[in-house]
C-alpha cells in the first residue's frame, strides 16, 4: 500500500500541470502531437523493413530526431543479404537501394510538415557492423567510406547526417560466426569520427547545409574503457546510448533490459551508470541521449519478479523480445493494471517496472510509460541532450508520448 501511494506521489509530481489524470495520459494509446519548450532531443529509429505508414503517421511536433536503420557498408564484413545492393560498389562504399529512395522520399514529406526533424542514417547495426573491424584502423579505407557517406547525403537530400551503430569497438560477439574485434578499435573508432566530421565539413562548404554526425553506443565500462573517447567526442553531435539490452536470453538471470538505476551498487546495468561510464571516458553530458526500448524481454521459470532472479528460459519469441505495442494490448490493458493473470510490479531499487504472472512463473523486463516518464526527469536534472527509442513500429503511441512528457514537452489537444 506504501509502495503504491509513493509511485501516484511521483507520477503527480513528473506529469505537468495540464495534465488529465496520469493514468489516461500514459496508456491512451494514441499518439499526440506536442509544442517543445526547449532544446531536449526526443528520437526514434525508423527501422527500414518496417511500413513507411509509421512516417507518414508521425505527429510533427512528437520528435526532432530520426535514426534511419540500417545502411550498410559493402566489402569484407558485409550481410550476404546486401550483396545486391553492393553490386558495382568498391569496398567500404556504402549499399544503397529503392527502399532507401523510398524512405528519402517519406522523411521529406514528414520535414514538409515538420522541418526542424534532423534525419540520420544509421550506417551498421547488430550484425552489420563487421565491416568497420576491417576499415576503421585503416586510413585509406577510412576515406572511401567518409566519401560514401557523403555521396549518400547528396544522393538522399532528406538525411542531415550520419549516425554511426558500430557494435561493439574490440569484438563483435561473433554477430555473424566470425569474431571480429582487436585493442586497436578504440582508436579507430576515434579515427573514423574524425574523418568524418571533416568530411561532412567539406560537404557543409560544398552547399551550405549543417550535417551531424553522431554514434549509438554501449555504454557499459568493459566497451566505454576501450574507446578513445576524448579523442571522438569533440567530432560529435550526440551520443545515443544504448541503455537497454542489459538482460536477455544470453544473460544467467532474468532482469529487466532498460532501466534507470542499478540493480546493485556495482552492477553496470542501467541508464545511470551507463552516463557515469561516459562522462568518465570524456563524453560531455550535454552530448548524451538516453536510451528508451519500445520492447521488453522476457524470461520463464522466474520465482520473483526482480532483476538478478533465477530463470528457466525466455520467452515470448526465438529472442525473448516483444514489441510495447504487444505488450500494452496482450498483458498491460488499457490503463496499465495487467492483463490474464500479469500484474505490473514496480521495483523501487531499479526505478522499473515489470510484469509477472506469478501462476506461470513468466517474467517481462520493459520501459513502461511511467518510467520513461522518469527517464524524462532524470535526463532533465542530469543535463543530458534528451532520449531516443528503438524502434517506432514498435509502439503504439504510449512511449513517445511518455519521452516528450518527460523532457517537458506540452501535449497539444
Amino acid at each position: 500500500m506504501i509502495r503504491s501511494t509513493l509511485v501516484a506521489l511521483c507520477l503527480a509530481a513528473l506529469l505537468p500541470a495540464h495534465a488529465d489524470t496520469a493514468t489516461d495520459r500514459l496508456f491512451s494509446a494514441k499518439p499526440q502531437d506536442f509544442e517543445r519548450t526547449g532544446a531536449k532531443v526526443v528520437g526514434v529509429y525508423v527501422a527500414n523493413w518496417a511500413s513507411i505508414s509509421h512516417v507518414e503517421a508521425i505527429k510533427p511536433g512528437s520528435v526532432t530526431h530520426i535514426l534511419y536503420a540500417f545502411v550498410r557498408a559493402c566489402g569484407p564484413g558485409q550481410l550476404p543479404a546486401d550483396a545486391p545492393k553492393c553490386q558495382g560498389k568498391q569496398d567500404f562504399q556504402l549499399a544503397t537501394g529503392e527502399v532507401d529512395r523510398r524512405f528519402d522520399q517519406a522523411f521529406a514529406r514528414l520535414k514538409a510538415r515538420a522541418p526542424h526533424v534532423k534525419v540520420l542514417a544509421s550506417v551498421g547495426g547488430w550484425g552489420g557492423s563487421d565491416p568497420f573491424f576491417h576499415l576503421a584502423n585503416d586510413p585509406a579505407r577510412r576515406a572511401v567510406f567518409a566519401a560514401s557517406a557523403m555521396q549518400f547525403l547528396r544522393d538522399h537530400p532528406a538525411f542531415d547526417g550520419i549516425d554511426i551503430d558500430w557494435e561493439h569497438p574490440g569484438g563483435n560477439g561473433a554477430a555473424n560466426g566470425v569474431q571480429l574485434g582487436s585493442p586497436a578499435d578504440g582508436q579507430g573508432f576515434a579515427d573514423l569520427m574524425v574523418d568524418l566530421r571533416a568530411a561532412l565539413d567539406r560537404l557543409t562548404a560544398e552547399n551550405g547545409r549543417l550535417y551531424q554526425l553522431t554514434v549509438a553506443v554501449n555504454p557499459i565500462s568493459l566497451i566505454t574503457d576501450r574507446i578513445n573517447y576524448r579523442q571522438a567526442a569533440p567530432a560529435l553531435d550526440l551520443v545515443f546510448m544504448m541503455s537497454y539490452d542489459f538482460y536477455g536470453n544470453w544473460t544467467p538471470v532474468a532482469g529487466n533490459h532498460s532501466t534507470l538505476k542499478s540493480s546493485s551498487p556495482t552492477a553496470d546495468d542501467s541508464l545511470e551508470r551507463g552516463v557515469r561510464n561516459l562522462k568518465a571516458a570524456g563524453v560531455p553530458a550535454a552530448k548524451l541521449v538516453a536510451g528508451v526500448a519500445m520492447y521488453g524481454r522476457g524470461f520463464a521459470g522466474v520465482a520473483q519478479p526482480i532483476t538478478g532472479a533465477a530463470k528457466s528460459g525466455g520467452y515470448p519469441g526465438a529472442d525473448g523480445s516483444t514489441g510495447y505495442r504487444d505488450i500494452a494490448a496482450r498483458y498491460l490493458g488499457p490503463r496499465g493494471q495487467g492483463l490474464r493473470g500479469y500484474k505490473p510490479v514496480f521495483d523501487p531499487v531499479t526505478q522499473a517496472w515489470n510484469l509477472y504472472h506469478p501462476q506461470l512463473k513468466l517474467f517481462m523486463g520493459y520501459d513502461d510509460p511511467r518510467a520513461v516518464l522518469a527517464k524524462g526527469r532524470f535526463v532533465r536534472e542530469q543535463g543530458l541532450a534528451g532520449v531516443f527509442a528503438w524502434e517506432l513500429s514498435q509502439d503504439n503511441g504510449d512511449i513517445l508520448n511518455a519521452m516528450n512528457l518527460g523532457v517537458g514537452n506540452l501535449a497539444l489537444p
